[in-house]
């Protein structure tokens, strides 16, 4: 026999009581099938648990007299919104789970979307649902929208193997052509932008300010330059650790960067230019046990909040945390370093990038006036 349970949960910030139930079956140890659904009313949420139950018990018993087949891959059903859940709490997922992804995730189980069985979803289904969202009072961007559907799929595609549910995977492909087409969504365009002198000097200025207040423990102005000098990103600066610093050889390993496919152990052994080394060995160790490994202990959120407030105080809105990655490539371009130095540096593993910033390079030190151009003759 099904089981049926009604839990009660209380909004923390309406104080209202919704009662989700959950209705579970299951045969020779594992479990059959659930169902869940949440209700603003108890009677009704009995009504849907008692009746959801009959159709589970029915299923077992068809089971059992032969009338349906087991399914031979053992997968669930289950609500996008509840797999979604499922992959939020996942403890090997939370460990590289971003935190604009983990927002999109929760903010996409509040949509209809989200009350439909992974293994029913279609490619209507999502072409509504990015509609419905363009047409929001927010007036999201159809880049905005993209990632609900990147995100939406990772899900999906683990659905089998990581959670044992059954979802259809064919909706994406179907879908993509028709959303592109109609600009329902839109990959985000490159920022080619790099501070100006001006901007990176008032910057300077006000992180100094801010870095020399009575309640401030966090080195804003080594750490900018250390981001000038290496290009490395928030994430990867606060998680560089003493071992991996060799002073007198000027090197520096980076552990585990960011890799377009995801995959761990991506290491790179950077040189360490310019001032980099005594920024770095001038870092006092973390009072707090857990952190004395790490040359820069601080949260990145909170260096990259101390970096907007002060950006916002001098009305620099353009300029951002990431944009001195590519004035750390351009300014090792203009030095002259080979490309695939900078690459290593950087941790390009797409070439191209960096191609561009050096064909910029190239064009805005091009001299029209001395150049004189090598004419071949046709012989005869």
């Amino acid at each position: 026999m099904a089981s049926v349970n009604i839990e009660p949960r209380v909004s923390k910030k309406t104080g209202k009581t919704t009662y989700r139930v959950k209705v579970r079956i299951t045969y020779k140890g594992r479990i059959l099938d659930e169902k869940n659904e949440t209700f603003d009313n108890k009677r009704l949420a009995k009504l849907w648990g008692e009746k959801t139950r009959i159709e589970l018990d029915k299923q077992l018993q068809e089971l059992k007299a032969g009338i349906k087949t087991e399914n031979t891959e053992d997968l669930k059903e289950m609500k996008i919104g509840h797999l979604i859940e499922h992959y939020l709490l996942d403890e090997h997922i939370q460990q590289s789970l971003g935190r604009t992804k983990r927002y999109v995730l929760n903010a996409l189980m509040h949509y209809k979307i989200s009350t439909i069985y992974a293994s029913r979803l279609t490619a209507q289904d999502l072409i509504e649902h990015c509609k419905f969202r363009l047409n929001e009072e927010t007036h999201p961007t159809p880049q905005t929208v993209y990632q609900d559907v990147t995100y939406l799929r990772s899900v999906m595609k683990v659905a089998k193997p990581l959670f044992g549910v059954n979802a259809n995977l064919s909706y994406h492909d179907e879908a993509i052509p028709t959303l592109v087409k109609y600009k329902l969504i839109g990959r985000s365009k490159a920022r080619d932008t790099r501070p100006t002198e001006n901007e990176l000097e008032l910057m300077r200025e006000g992180l100094k300010r801010r870095q020399y207040h009575r309640a401030a423990h966090i080195p804003y102005l080594d750490i900018l330059d250390i981001s000038l000098l290496t290009a490395m990103r928030l994430g990867e600066i606060t998680k560089i650790e003493w071992k991996d610093f060799d002073p007198k050889k000027k090197t520096l390993l980076i552990r585990n960067r960011k890799a377009p496919s995801g995959k761990e152990g991506n290491n790179s052994l950077i040189p360490l230019i310019g001032d980099a080394v005594d920024i770095i060995a001038r870092q006092p160790k973390s009072n707090e046990k857990s952190k004395q490994h790490l040359i820069f202990p601080y949260n990145p959120r909170s260096i990259s909040a101390g970096w907007q407030r002060v950006r916002a105080e001098l009305g620099l809105s353009n300029i951002r945390y990431h944009d001195l990655r590519r004035e750390a490539a351009s300014r090792l371009a203009e030095k002259g370093v080979p490309i695939n130095i900078v690459a290593k540096i950087t941790g390009h593993k797409n070439i191209n990038i960096l191609h561009n910033i050096y064909s910029k390079f190239d064009i805005e030190n091009f001299d029209i006036n001395n150049f004189e151009p090598v004419i071949t003759k046709n012989q005869s």
